[in-house]
């Protein structure tokens, strides 16, 4: 009996989906030991084009039953997530999922975490209403429009209710999302019940909302805060949460890299601190669209940027060896 109930246990834990990417050793090092000049990964489109009336907005890299995608996220008339399967060196459009009609027809950047996907849908003509939605990977290849297991519904303000930019990591035993609103001025958190994602119980509250205008940057790096068009979350195997800001500034494309300090006894003002700026160059594509962050391995990050209106992916990697 005992025996039976531990293979039981051992099938439902190889089958329970991953929540979380992996933890990195040192996010410093392995983000700045990436090359700055990418490398060009050639996309066969095939029949499909880039949905007219937008353009691409964020990109992540997932693994969904044992292929590798890259996903890519946009606007039109409707928002919508783009597959394209990467083999070897190059890419391959599969699929284009419708995900919203208008008003929320804009899909902003967005991160993966395990076997799930977490995006901000906005309405980009009021800028004063959005969708959170968590989907599975899995739901991206077997239905034809996903559905989200977790929905938050956003309504405020002028450009203080969008979700231009959303990042997700597992801190602890919960789920932590920032929602980067308009050019990310400001920045909401929310913080799940603990509940597995999908678990019709999990729920997140908001906890707060930083503002880049009332930020205390007397311990920064530098004092620049750009318009981040995505933002990712990465854990380090100390516990620490790093949020990391891709955008277009100054002619360059950027990754800066803040340290978020969860402690309650922080002030709002000091959640985040800038801890690095890394400064990459994309030749086809530009930050000021799509990027986006893949935690290969603890030592490892690769960083990905995608075209306007065209499927174009440039990866940004360390040194092959």
């Amino acid at each position: 009996m005992l025996v039976t109930s531990l293979l039981l246990s051992c099938r439902v834990t190889a089958v329970r989906a991953a929540d979380s990417n992996p933890r990195v050793d040192d996010v410093l090092v392995a983000l700045t030991s990436i090359v700055p000049t990418p490398r060009s990964v050639p996309c066969d489109a095939g029949d499909f084009a880039v949905p007219s009336g937008g353009h691409l907005q964020g990109i992540q890299q997932a693994t969904i039953a044992g292929q590798r995608f890259a996903i890519l996220s946009g606007s039109a008339r409707e928002s919508y997530l783009a597959l394209i399967a990467l083999e070897e060196d190059a890419g391959r459009v599969v699929k284009i999922k419708p995900l919203l009609p208008r008003p929320f027809k804009h899909a902003g950047g967005f991160q993966v975490c395990g076997d799930y996907l977490a995006v901000g849908i906005e309405d980009d003509n009021t800028k004063m209403a959005s969708r959170i939605w968590i989907l599975k990977l899995s739901d991206l290849l077997q239905t034809a429009v996903p559905t989200p297991i977790i929905e938050i519904e956003r309504h405020g303000a002028y450009k203080r209710a969008t979700a231009g930019a959303v990042g997700m990591a597992k801190v602890g035993s919960r789920h932590l999302l920032c929602v980067g609103t308009w050019d990310s001025a400001t920045i909401d958190l929310y913080v799940s019940n603990g509940k597995a994602l999908d678990d019709p119980a999990c729920a997140f509250a908001s906890r707060e909302t930083w503002d880049a205008k009332q930020a205390d940057r007397s311990n920064w790096s530098d004092g620049d805060f750009a318009s981040y068009q995505n933002l990712n979350l990465v854990v380090d195997t100390s516990d620490r949460v790093l949020l990391i800001g891709f955008a277009h500034t100054r002619g360059s494309d950027v990754a800066d890299v803040f340290e978020l300090h969860m402690e309650p006894a922080v002030p709002v003002a000091k959640r985040l601190e800038k801890r690095h700026r890394h400064i990459l160059h994309g030749q086809n594509t530009s930050f000021r669209h799509g990027a986006g962050l893949t935690v290969v391995d603890a030592e490892t990050l690769t960083v990905l940027s995608c075209g306007y209106q065209k499927f174009v992916i440039e990866r940004f990697e360390p040194p092959r060896r």
